[in-house]
């Protein structure tokens, strides 16, 4: 591998403009770039989810999602570098913001007496003919590994060529810093907008790693009462924060029944909801928003949607709207297409004569029976 001073500006050039208008970062458009500006030609992604169960691969052919003919899955057990990334990303609490360096060069951690023999080896030869790696572990766990490969005609990476390898490593990892911070800018505004239009006062948007993300002073006033003035030394986006496991308790079960998860605290109700960057190569980024209102006494009488001349139809989603569920949410709960449930909202806030979600629920909490 020889990198030329002109070729190292032209991967980087490449890296800055990817970090702010890619739509996914680690695809084969990365797999050209280091081919084209470091003769990087033998490379491979391994994307993994954040307990290491394996996704896909990507190489100059494209992505192979897992499945049972995967050629990875009966190897995976025996993938003693994948697992050794994955244990040191979990001790070290590594996320996408990690730039320092994470390089597992194969014949430092396989026993040279075994090396030639391993299973480890065999798979390279088998699947990619080639004999040397090196793998790097970027993101939430490692759930990224991009492993560079040399044939035994080659020979195995030398010092200098771990050098360049971790130049590069630092090149790749905080250009994905800057694209993850420009996606979660972007996200965040997205569920603020939604938050907005709904009518709810008191929101966070929160990671999946316990970092919150976003807040507003009526939430933070709120968690005052319930946790003490000290809160606000929890609100970081850097730092987990150590109340919010018990908020998230039920995160897993969200996604599977695409409802919101409710829970009452101190008369307080929190209702969390969950957004989900799902990417081709099968990764999914979690996040979560909750907002946060004043438990009020109150029932919504069961011939309301008469009172209120509502069809059928506009009375189911104007219950789930009440019950909290997202547009998409309702829209998969009554079998309809996402427009059907925003005109049905339309016609619900016309004929109630409210302008958001807010307004909706607190009209029918205050008719009374």
């Amino acid at each position: 591998m020889q990198y030329k001073d002109v070729c190292k500006l032209d991967f980087l050039l490449e890296m800055s403009e990817r970090q702010i208008s890619a739509r996914e970062f680690f695809s084969n458009v990365l797999l050209n770039s280091l081919d084209k500006n470091l003769d990087l030609k033998n490379v491979l992604i391994l994307c993994f989810d954040k307990y290491n169960n394996f996704l896909s691969w990507t190489d100059r052919n494209g992505i192979l999602i897992n499945c049972e003919e995967h050629p990875y899955r009966k190897f995976a057990v025996n993938d003693v570098i994948g697992h050794m990334a994955y244990q040191d990303a979990c001790r070290d609490h590594l996320t996408y913001f990690n730039v320092v360096p994470r390089l597992y060069k194969s014949t430092d951690i396989i026993d040279s007496i075994d090396y030639d023999n391993s299973a480890y080896v065999r798979f390279m030869e088998e699947n990619f003919h080639e004999h040397y790696s090196v793998t790097m572990a970027l993101g939430i766990n490692a759930y990224i590994q991009i492993i560079f490969f040399k044939s035994l005609e080659e020979g195995d990476f030398t010092d200098e060529e771990m050098e360049e390898l971790n130049k590069i490593y630092i090149y790749m990892a905080n250009s994905y810093k800057n694209f993850k911070k420009h996606e979660q800018a972007k996200i965040i505004s997205n569920i603020q907008n939604e938050i907005i239009s709904s009518g709810e006062k008191a929101y966070l948007i929160t990671d999946d790693f316990n970092h919150i993300m976003s807040y507003n002073k009526t939430a933070l006033s709120y968690l005052e009462d319930i946790l003490g003035s000290s809160i606000d030394d929890q609100m970081s986006n850097t730092k987990p924060c150590a109340w919010l496991p018990f908020l998230l308790g039920g995160g897993d079960d969200i996604l599977a029944t695409n409802r919101v998860q409710t829970s009452i605290i101190k008369n307080y109700i929190f209702k969390i909801y969950t957004y989900d960057q799902c990417y081709s190569h099968g990764i999914i980024d979690r996040y979560h928003w909750i907002t946060i209102s004043k438990n009020e006494e109150g029932k919504t009488p069961d011939n309301i949607g008469t009172i209120l001349h509502l069809t059928q139809s506009e009375w189911k989603v104007a219950e789930l709207l009440y019950d909290g569920l997202t547009y998409q949410a309702i829209a998969d709960e009554l079998v309809l297409s996402y427009h059907t449930v925003k005109n049905h909202v339309q016609n619900i806030y016309t004929k109630c004569g409210v302008k958001s979600r807010f307004q909706l629920c607190k009209l029918l909490k205050n008719i009374e029976r």
